[in-house]
């Protein structure tokens, strides 16, 4: 399968499999925050996820300039260090008895933070860590498949674990991945450097201010059609899909009281969001496994627009599966959260590649951070108007009514962005 060829790389391997660790760990630490916040504060619970995405914002912005010139390597295991001190804090203040909010809160205000210097070093680094340029969209699909493997195995681990443990025992379990994660970055480390030194920026790119940056990565964005587009798209679907995933299906799991299969409670919730990793990891495997010169490299943004449509149309049908009669509501929500998933990677992959592709050095972590912001400016949006909406609202009405937004956006504005690039791509071509 060409999807796993890059593993035969032996740096690309080791990173790959302590990431998906990682990436398990990642999924353990939010299940267990959002079932605890969601148990102490219910839908105020956006606040939470609005102070985690402001963290993120704020370190991708400030930061910047880190990834792009600092040793990316260093950056990635100095964060990943960082982060398995923080994922302890929440154990120990349960040990002690001093768990409340605000020991749960701050230390994923601060992870978050950290994920904003380790994810564009990381996305930098790839091209590099590939050695064959043509398994570059396989590589791609490769480490977007990390969370997709973890939102399948993650949520099944955690409802095991639910039975033996409490729930903040699993963000003591994020510590030791992200111990791991730093293990292997220090030894593929050599191959993460850039053969001059550094990353650096194409000369127009490269600003020191907070505002040279997001202009000098708004100017790259420009440069390459259809960018434009996937930008905002990215802001807007980012932060719908955040509302509808961590916050409105919790919440329905403790408001509908769902259960099925002998679950309920955290182990219901483990089965929904095991369902949808499956989902995940079945679109990822088919997606990566494209032939290179194919529909993925001719047309991405077909891929994009089909992947937010199936997404979209998943969180309506979603929401109708709340309708189902007991006890089969949480089989039938679950069934739906399969078919949603599958649009993740079908629109992710080749927003991935296409960065990579028409960007290099130091503008693909330029390029990456202005996405990042642009998806963190829409989750802290969502997740700041979520605590009215769901207190005014029904929770499935909530979730149908982000789920037709996503799919009208990419009706009108995806499908108009793609003629668009064909129209471009035929006058180069001519």
């Amino acid at each position: 399968m060409r999807l796993l060829k890059p593993l035969a790389h032996g740096p690309i391997a080791r990173l790959w499999g302590a990431l998906s660790l990682s990436a398990v760990g990642d999924q353990l630490h939010q299940m267990a925050l959002v079932w605890l916040a969601v148990g102490l504060v219910g839908p105020d619970t956006g606040y939470v996820a609005a102070a985690d995405t402001v963290a993120l914002m704020t370190v991708a912005l400030l930061a910047g300039a880190w990834v792009e010139r600092w040793d990316q390597g260093s950056v990635m295991m100095a964060a990943d260090l960082a982060r398995a001190g923080l994922a302890a804090v929440p154990v120990l203040a349960a040990l002690t008895g001093h768990l409340t909010l605000w020991t749960l809160v701050v230390p994923s205000v601060a992870l978050s933070a950290l994920a904003g210097l380790f994810d564009p070093a990381l996305q930098a680094s790839l091209p590099r860590l590939t050695a064959d340029r043509s398994l570059l969209a396989a590589t791609n699909a490769l480490f977007d498949g990390t969370l997709r493997l973890a939102r399948l195995v993650g949520p099944t681990l955690a409802g095991a674990l639910a039975t033996l443990m409490p729930p903040v025992a699993l963000m003591g379990v994020n510590g030791l991945s992200f111990l791991a994660s730093a293990c292997a970055v220090f030894s593929v480390r050599s191959h993460l450097a850039d053969p001059a030194g550094k990353a650096p920026m194409r000369a127009a790119a490269a600003v020191d201010t907070l505002a040279g940056r997001l202009l000098a990565g708004w100017r790259l964005v420009r440069r390459e059609p259809p960018f434009t587009y996937l930008l905002w798209r990215s802001g807007l679907t980012g932060g719908l899909w955040t509302l509808t995933i961590w916050l409105a299906l919790p919440l329905l799991v403790r408001q509908q009281g769902l259960a099925g299969f002998g679950l309920s409670g955290l182990s219901a919730l483990a089965l929904l969001f095991s369902a949808y990793g499956a989902g995940n990891l079945i679109s990822n495997l088919v997606v990566g496994s494209l032939p290179p010169g194919g529909v993925l490299t001719r047309r991405p943004m077909a891929l994009v627009v089909a992947g937010d449509v199936l997404v979209g149309g998943g969180f309506v049908v979603m929401a109708l599966a709340t309708f189902v009669p007991a006890p089969w509501t949480l089989a039938a929500i679950a069934l739906s959260a399969v078919a949603t998933a599958t649009g993740g990677p079908v629109c992710q992959i080749p927003l991935t590649t296409l960065r990579q592709t028409r960007f290099s050095g130091g503008e693909i972590a330029a390029v990456f951070r202005l996405f990042l912001v642009l998806d963190c400016l829409g989750t802290l949006v969502a997740m700041t108007a979520a605590p009215t909406l769901l207190n005014l609202l029904p929770t499935p009405l909530v979730m149908a009514a982000c789920g037709a937004v996503i799919l009208g956006t990419a009706l009108i504005f995806g499908r108009r962005a793609d003629r668009r690039t064909m129209a471009g791509q035929t006058m180069v071509a001519g």
